[in-house]
């Protein structure tokens, strides 16, 4: 009877040896990787989220790191409010610039402002404008515009002048109006991630009417 071979037994024993060895490189080279890859694309998702966009005087678009986030936020509710009504209530007499400045404000607001313009179109308020051809402007100060951030949704009050420029005269309203802030999704529509509940103008009273040829602004 032949002795055993224990070297080949000892080869294949040592064989198997290298490939669990092999493999278990292989598992945590390949749990490396992934750890890698997860690491990284979180990485990526943190970074995205601490940019956001402010608008630059209503016009461009500008970078901000989220760490100014904070003291952004503020500013931009007021810009989002000073947009808002600018595109509201200064108009032309011009149909298909009323329509398309209504339509700008909608993207800021809720249902209340389109609620707000269907009251007023019923009540011939544009129509009015459009025959009378009366240039409707707006001044907006943004230090008249106060927001309550202590609790969401934001109370807002903002308060300007209305300037219903006609042939003949000026007349100039108090305008003052309320609503509330909820933060969205910010849109090439709605850079301000903003949109405004239950807008509701609180005063428009005539403050005064002058003849044109004794005003020289406007």
């Amino acid at each position: 009877m032949e002795a055993p071979n224990f070297k080949s037994l000892k080869d294949i024993d040592t064989s198997f040896s290298l490939m669990r060895l092999f493999m278990l490189v292989v598992i945590i080279g390949c749990l490396g990787f992934s750890s890698a890859i997860s690491f990284w694309a979180f990485d990526a998702v943190e970074k995205s989220r601490q940019k956001v966009y402010v608008m630059d005087g209503g016009k461009s678009i500008m970078l901000a790191m989220a760490q100014e986030h904070n003291m952004n936020r503020p500013a931009e509710a007021r810009d989002h409010i000073r947009v808002f009504m600018k595109a509201f209530f200064e108009l032309e007499p011009d149909e298909n610039q009323i329509k398309n400045s209504i339509k700008e404000a909608s993207y800021l607001g809720d249902e209340s402002v389109g609620r707000l313009y269907k009251d007023l179109s019923e009540k011939g308020y544009y129509q009015n404008l459009i025959q009378g051809n009366v240039h409707q402007k707006v001044e907006i100060d943004k230090n008249n515009i106060k927001v309550d951030f202590t609790q969401s949704p934001y109370k807002f009050r903002a308060k300007g002048r209305e300037i219903l420029i006609r042939e003949t005269t000026i007349t100039v309203r108090n305008l003052v109006v309320e609503g509330y802030l909820i933060d969205v999704a910010r849109t090439d529509n709605n850079p301000h991630g903003f949109q405004i509940e239950r807008f509701l103008p609180v005063d428009n009273t005539d403050i005064e009417t002058v003849n044109r040829n004794n005003r020289s602004t406007y």
